[in-house]
């Protein structure tokens, strides 16, 4: 009796799911189906893509030829979706491609770059009465022409605006132009208003950076592809109030399509950090892709933050669950890329827990950001006099932690009333770029009227022009970085060339790369790249400038209490003898000299762009005998 109880028990199905002998062939079928589904739009994306962006219609070159003959203007019913491809066989034959930009050329009282006029196809005069070769330029030739321009493509949405990643993109510009008179370098960029032009657009970039692209051998190859400004929403982080990283990956994907429905480039560079566009462009384009990283886009040090929350609330599970897929597409967009380079090597320590496929081979290199900046004009002398200013240049944004800075220095004053000392000067210059830039620079204002601090004791200069920047480097006594973790610190660099003694916060690249200790007699450099070193050890005679750490640091609850508080570096700094100022100043100029000078960057991206063009080359000769032709 109690074995047919058993046997009963042992025969009656368990609960949930039954897996049938059918199960394995239907879920193996469902695998199978997805991967095909895949393979096609892969195969169909790449066909589809390279042809419809690249290659016009069979009939261009007639139409071009009776635009040439007539007005100029390729009528619209002629060149119908195909504008992309129409301009990029424009530009490839042209004499001055400048002239087929979607930005106005100059600026008017009515200019509105805005205006779909501007989209139009309309040949260039320069073509139509001085290029005696465009008509032939037009048509299809072999990829080793030697006539053959290679079509670099910027993509960097905010090129208008004056920060550290926008003196990357010009430096690059301007070096890749200078390389070979073949190279021309498409800009895909939204632009700060709709009156903006070329001109009014390059004329800021030589105000705020030094560089000319008036110049004869430049000034007809940089091309402005305008995104359309009333989307520039899809990617400011703003928009958003939840799930903000998610939309702008896909504003990033949008904006991508509105840059390529201008024009494809050869090449496809991305110097702000929108890594959502590198699979389309190498795969749907099949060209090469490369990205210079400013900063993680997700870091394994968020996660880690979350984790450590989520045991004490299990709501962050979620958002966990959230920032974890982010993570892990964001390391298959970085696989996409063919080459890669970060501006730090606290950049390049945080990316590679991320892109954990970089190896040896495949990681990015370190390419320390230029200064855009002619050293032959700075006076070098570390004895000249300077004034009793503390300086920061940085962009008006809070992580730039202008608020802490400014609480930090009225302790300072407050000391220095108390001991009869005078207080230094200090002054605040940076750009703004948005709405948001400028309202936080009202809140500085109102803050500082707060304090009370003297007339004059603290300035604001907002939007500086380039000469006036340098006249407050050539004089300034001390310049300041009150960020945390940022990740490399251009204008830590530009104090150093300038021979202004940096205070800045004891992490990110600061730290790890430029406020190092050198030898300055000899100009070794007592530390490699990134390598991590003691400053009781290595003595005060070799360090370079002076560090900082706040109690409001995001991790300040994780780590050791190893510096002083900025109130107290301040007047530590104040308190220097001549000497030890020299000394430090010395240190500052031997440092900038060695790691940071002008033609360091001009080396290294002399060697990127060559790259690249190889690796054109290389892409092209594997596609389809149609599809390579230049």
């Amino acid at each position: 009796m109690e074995r047919s109880k058993l046997r009963a028990v042992a025969d009656f199905p368990e609960p949930g799911i039954q897996i049938t002998s059918q199960f394995p062939k239907i879920f193996s079928t469902i695998c199978l189906g997805i991967c095909f589904i895949v393979f096609v739009f892969y195969k169909g994306g790449k066909a589809f893509f390279t042809r419809f962006y690249s290659l016009p219609p069979q009939s261009y070159v007639q139409n071009i030829k009776e635009a040439v003959n007539g007005n100029g203007l390729v009528k619209r019913s002629k060149v119908g979706i195909k504008k992309a491809s129409y301009r990029r066989r424009l530009i490839l034959a042209s004499a001055k491609p400048l002239m087929y930009s979607t930005v106005p050329l100059t600026s008017k009282k009515d200019t509105d770059c805005s205006n779909k006029a501007y989209q139009d196809i309309r040949i260039a005069r320069v073509d139509k009465e001085e290029n005696s070769e465009f008509l032939n330029l037009i048509k299809p030739m072999e990829p080793d022409f030697p006539k053959r321009k290679i079509l670099y493509g910027f993509f960097h949405p905010y090129s208008y605006a004056g920060g550290g990643g926008e003196r990357v993109l010009w430096q690059a510009v301007y070096v890749t132009l200078q390389k070979s008179s073949r190279n021309v370098a498409l800009i895909y960029t939204f632009t700060e208003s709709n009156d903006q032009s070329v001109s009014s657009i390059l004329t800021s970039v030589h105000k705020t950076f030094g560089l000319d692209f008036f110049t004869e051998d430049k000034k007809g190859r940089v091309v402005f592809m305008q995104l359309p400004n009333k989307y520039r929403w899809i990617i400011d982080g703003n928009s958003f109030k939840f799930l903000t990283m998610a939309f702008q990956a896909l504003g990033s994907v949008i904006a991508f399509f509105f840059a390529m429905n201008e024009c494809a480039p050869d090449i496809f560079i991305d110097t702000l950090g929108l890594p959502f566009s590198y699979p389309l462009a190498s795969c749907f384009l099949q060209i090469p892709v490369y990205a210079y990283v400013h900063y993680p886009w997700v870091s394994n040090d968020m996660l880690n933050k979350l984790a450590i929350k989520m045991k004490k609330n299990p709501v962050y599970i979620l958002k966990y669950a959230y920032w974890y897929l982010l993570m892990k597409l964001y390391s298959i967009c970085g696989s996409f890329l063919t080459e890669s380079s970060c501006n730090s090597s606290w950049t390049l320590k945080n990316l590679l827990k991320v892109w954990t496929w970089a190896d040896e081979d495949s990681k990015p290199a370190i390419i320390y950001p230029p200064t855009g900046i002619d050293e032959s004009k700075i006076r070098l002398n570390a004895d000249s006099s300077r004034s009793h200013i503390f300086l920061y240049i940085a962009q008006f944004r809070p992580e730039k932690r202008h608020e802490l800075l400014i609480k930090e220095f009225h302790k300072y004053v407050t000391r220095c009333d108390k001991l009869c000392a005078k207080p230094f000067k200090l002054v605040l210059i940076g750009s703004t770029r948005s709405d948001d830039d400028k309202k936080t620079v009202e809140h500085l204002k109102s803050l500082i009227n707060d304090f009370s601090f003297p007339e004059g004791m603290i300035e604001i200069k907002v939007n500086a022009a380039r000469e006036e920047v340098d006249e407050f480097l050539n004089k300034s006594e001390f310049g300041l970085n009150a960020m945390w973790n940022e990740h490399f610190g251009i204008s830590v660099v530009e104090y150093m060339i300038y021979g202004v003694i940096p205070i800045v916060h004891a992490s990110g690249g600061p730290l790890a790369d430029i406020v190092v200790p050198v030898d300055s007699d000899t100009g070794k450099l007592l530390v490699e790249k990134g390598e991590s070193y003691s400053r009781d050890t290595i003595g005060e005679t070799y360090m370079s400038g002076l560090f900082f750490q706040d109690p409001s640091d995001p991790d300040s609850s994780t780590r050791k209490t190893e510096f002083e508080s900025l109130s107290d570096v301040l007047w530590r700094a104040s308190e220097l003898t001549d000497a030890q100022r020299l000394q430090y100043r010395k240190n500052a100029i031997s440092v900038a000299e060695k790691k940071f000078g002008i033609s360091v960057f001009e080396q290294e991206w002399d060697r990127v762009t060559t790259s690249l063009a190889d690796y054109e080359m290389y892409e092209r000769n594997k596609r389809g005998k149609v599809e390579r032709l230049y």
